[in-house]
């Protein structure tokens, strides 16, 4: 039972250690002819690269997904490109033939169709797997089909790191693309000074601040809409070793008092660059626990912030590789159903236990569904994360309120399909819900970070100021005149094409109802 709740905890913070846009249906279908005829043309086009359903690569592509949700679509093949050669001619193949596809790295966004397609075809990215470090000008250069364990395990021999994701299973693309805070060097993808990308056209270009530098800025917060990056060039910083720790203690009023003091006090504070932490509240089997997950870039134990007895504690020194590997990722080897949804909040303690009280009487009347787990995790963007985004299109949204944030996990996992409908639809209801608390007591940021994102959720109307966006648009259009990517490359979140009302004008975001009665 501890067990089960201890993995959710866990998968909620880890990936905080490190670091269409608009409404849309469920995943729409390729006819299978359509399918059929492209696999068949790329088949011959690239015949050692084309895998169908059966073969031992297509089921390895297959069952890295994270999600069952996304396990359950099947494109007609899979293609692994080994170069950008390779993907700009998949590119090119694709837009003369009206060929749907999707693009997957490491897999790692939940909702169904968010990397995967039902018919066409999937560029499987992880063949594209370089690490090239170079210690003396502090850089990597990253394929973005490698997953992060193994660039950590590349880095680990020469005492350095990069501001990567800390589940390791997580795709470099993935991640980089949808932009995310480490412990002190801001956004990962302020970390990136340079991208390989193929664009609609089939060219390959760099985006730097020098070299389209406008597609640069873009590229920051890509999602699917700009091109397929086939190399990220990265900063690298020292990093001999961190100490890290996981502790989980039962959900009372005085475990959460402590621990929720003590975020505040670290939330607010901008002068601790070399610590992290996270919260997380984690409802199983009937238990809750409050959990907390910390870091020192410095390898010395941090004190215990709460009296209280822990139910579970593990904490590791050692180089970042085996801090995240052991304290995270060991525990993460499991695949469910589930369902997320994400928002982002000025610090205020107790709507942090009334955001996780509340779901709890939401999903009262799905207690007994097989599987059935509820989370809530709290990570911090200090003003100094914040400011370490100056530079890409989230930023003049991210620092209106002018305040210290965190950003808030709404998650539920289950086990049987046939819940599915009333799972998804709890979660709509306890995000609608959440946001409505907030935005009552004035702590609401338009904010939504993309990785964490329900697919209902609305990413670049949320994040992206009007002007910003209207720029994003401009740029698309220049480097996807013809709208390529945003016709044929099905899944992540699209830039809405149409105007709207943002951050500049006001709140930012849809009224939101308090739909659960609570």
């Amino acid at each position: 039972m501890l067990s089960r709740a201890l993995k959710l905890l866990l998968l909620l913070t880890a990936a905080y250690l490190c670091v269409f846009a608009q409404e849309h249906p469920e995943p729409s279908e390729v006819r299978p002819s359509i399918g059929t005829s492209c696999c068949h043309a790329l088949s011959a086009m690239m015949p050692s690269m084309v895998f169908s359903n059966g073969t031992p690569e297509y089921d390895a592509r297959h069952m890295t997904y994270y999600s069952l949700q996304q396990q359950e679509l099947f494109p007609t093949c899979t293609v692994m490109p080994t170069s950008a050669v390779n993907v700009s001619l998949i590119v090119k193949f694709a837009n003369a033939n009206q060929c749907p596809f999707a693009v997957a790295s490491g897999g790692h966004m939940s909702w169904a169709g968010s990397s995967n397609i039902e018919g066409g075809f999937v560029i499987d990215m992880r063949s594209l797997n370089q690490i090239d470090i170079s210690v003396q000008d502090q850089t990597v250069m990253l394929g973005p089909g490698s997953p992060w364990t193994n660039v950590y395990n590349a880095m680990t021999p020469f005492n350095v790191t990069t501001t990567g994701a800390r589940i390791n299973t997580v795709g470099v693309a993935g991640f980089l693309l949808g932009a995310f805070a480490s412990v002190t060097k801001g956004f990962g993808a302020d970390n990136v000074f340079n991208y390989e990308v193929v664009l609609a056209n089939g060219s390959i270009v760099e985006a730097n601040k020098d070299m389209n530098s406008d597609l640069f800025w873009s590229l920051k917060f890509a999602g699917s809409n700009y091109g397929i990056v086939t190399r990220f060039d990265m900063n690298t910083y020292p990093s001999a070793a961190i100490w890290g720790a996981v502790i989980s203690y039962p959900y009372t009023n005085q475990s959460t008092s402590d621990l929720l003091t003590d975020y505040a006090n670290y939330g607010h504070d901008d002068s601790n660059t070399h610590i992290f932490k996270a919260i997380s509240f984690v409802h199983s089997n009937g238990t809750d626990t409050a959990s907390i997950v910390e870091v020192n870039l410095n390898p010395i134990p941090l004190a215990n912030v709460t009296s209280v007895p822990a139910l579970v504690s593990f904490e590791l020194t050692g180089p970042t590789h085996d801090v995240i590997s052991e304290v995270i990722a060991n525990a993460l080897a499991s695949t469910a159903r589930t369902e997320w949804y994400t928002i982002t909040t000025e610090i205020d303690s107790d709507l942090f236990t009334d955001i996780y009280e509340g779901g709890l009487k939401i999903f009262e009347p799905l207690e007994d569904r097989e599987g059935f787990t509820l989370a809530t995790g709290i990570q911090s963007f200090q003003k100094s994360f914040i400011e370490g985004a100056a530079g890409t299109p989230v930023y003049n949204a991210l620092k209106q309120p002018n305040a210290d944030l965190v950003c808030i996990l709404l998650m539920a996992t289950w086990t049987n399909p046939a819940d599915d409908v009333a799972m998804k639809a709890a979660v709509l209801q306890f995000g609608a819900w959440a946001e409505a608390e907030a935005l009552n007591r004035g702590l609401l940021a338009s904010y939504i970070y993309l990785n964490y994102a329900n697919e209902q959720q609305l990413i670049y109307e949320r994040s992206v100021t009007p002007n910003d966006l209207n720029t994003m648009r401009k740029i698309q259009k220049k480097y996807d005149p013809s709208g390529v990517f945003t016709q044929l490359w099905r899944g992540g979140y699209k830039i809405p094409q149409e105007g709207y009302t943002g951050p500049e004008t006001g709140p930012g975001f849809a009224e939101v109802q308090n739909s659960s009665g609570l």
